[in-house]
């Protein structure tokens, strides 16, 4: 059995035991959060992918300003970037606190006598980055040993939905979170066999929709497809997608769109991409003729739905690993991190 089908079967196990961690370390995030006026997250690769979505929820859930940047790009611009980042809190994301970019990006924003405040969200123990970190939050039961991260992911994300959800009070994604803590690995089941019958169809490319929270998320779902079966993937906005891209999708393209309210646009879109011929599978509260739907057996709030969907994509892409012949453990050309 491949690794990475384990570490998406894990899941579940393994959120459980981060909400437990969270709740014990909630007297320390919530000081360390308190009182902070600008958010900046920084990441590489899903990691970077994971920052967009968690300042959307800043933004959105908190209404306090907050921007995601590439750690390779800081370590780049790390002068041009002062103005902007001098006096926010930074929020680290590393599956194993060492990423070089991350590390010798905080460095150059010291050498520049940038003012911060370092967070960091790691999967593991003992790491650099914790050393350069005023707070860091490490889950090392969600560590992948897969080069690709499927279960790391999900995990993070968790922990930036749970975090802004509580310190907003926002009961109905707390309710959310904790019934997929208890009822999420019967989601596994049925989401596996939609993606193995969606995965013996003859697509050769993927294509994510989602908005708002899961922007990030979509581009991640996307990653998944180029790094697990190693075929090309893009994510959009829902109805962005109308604005050239829907031109190249056809029989060829498998469309995974997570519905933010299930509108008549979100609808007409729907309608619009069948047309086209493309194979449609959409994460909604209710049923949509003709097209492969799936849900999580009730109402979600937007921030919520994202681990269901991150999880549908995941087990999209590994489903067609095997189709394709791709190793989703250990993908030609990519380390589990990288060295600069």
């Amino acid at each position: 059995m491949d690794i990475t089908y384990k570490e998406i079967q894990d899941t579940f196990q393994a959120l459980n035991k981060t909400a437990a961690y969270l709740e014990k370390k909630w007297n320390d995030i919530t000081i360390s959060f308190s009182g902070k006026t600008r958010f900046i997250f920084v990441g590489s690769g899903s990691s970077y992918s994971l920052a967009k979505s968690m300042a959307a929820i800043c933004n959105m859930h908190m209404g306090i300003p907050a921007s995601a940047l590439a750690a390779g790009d800081i370590l780049l611009h790390a002068s041009r970037y002062k103005k902007m980042i001098d006096g926010a809190a930074v929020v680290c994301i590393s599956r194993s606190g060492r990423t070089s970019e991350l590390i010798k990006a905080l460095d150059a924003l010291k050498a520049e006598d940038v003012s911060m405040s370092v967070f960091s969200l790691v999967a593991a123990d003992n790491t650099p980055m914790e050393k350069l970190s005023d707070l860091t939050l490490a889950t090392p039961w969600a560590f992948d040993e897969s080069v690709c991260q499927t279960r790391t992911v999900t995990n993070f994300y968790f922990m930036g939905a749970y975090i802004f959800a509580r310190l907003t009070n926002d009961q109905a994604t707390l309710d959310d979170l904790q019934y997929l803590l208890k009822s999420g690995s019967t989601f596994l089941a049925p989401a596996e066999a939609l993606a193995k019958k969606l995965a013996a169809q003859p697509w050769s490319r993927a294509v994510v929709l989602a908005d708002a929270e899961l922007e990030g998320l979509a581009e991640e779902g996307a990653l998944v497809f180029k790094e697990v079966c190693q075929l090309p993937a893009n994510y959009y906005h829902a109805l962005d997608a109308r604005h050239g891209p829907i031109v190249l999708f056809g029989e060829q393209t498998l469309i995974l769109f997570a519905l933010g309210t299930g509108c008549e646009l979100e609808r007409n879109l729907v309608k619009d991409l069948r047309a086209k011929g493309a194979p449609v599978v959409v994460f909604s509260d209710e049923p949509i003729a003709d097209v492969s739907d799936i849900s999580f057996g009730r109402s979600l709030t937007q921030m919520a739905k994202g681990i269901p969907f991150i999880l549908l994509c995941q087990l999209m892409a590994y489903e067609k690993s095997k189709i394709t012949g791709a190793d989703p453990d250990k993908p030609t050309g990519l380390d589990a991190w990288v060295a600069l």
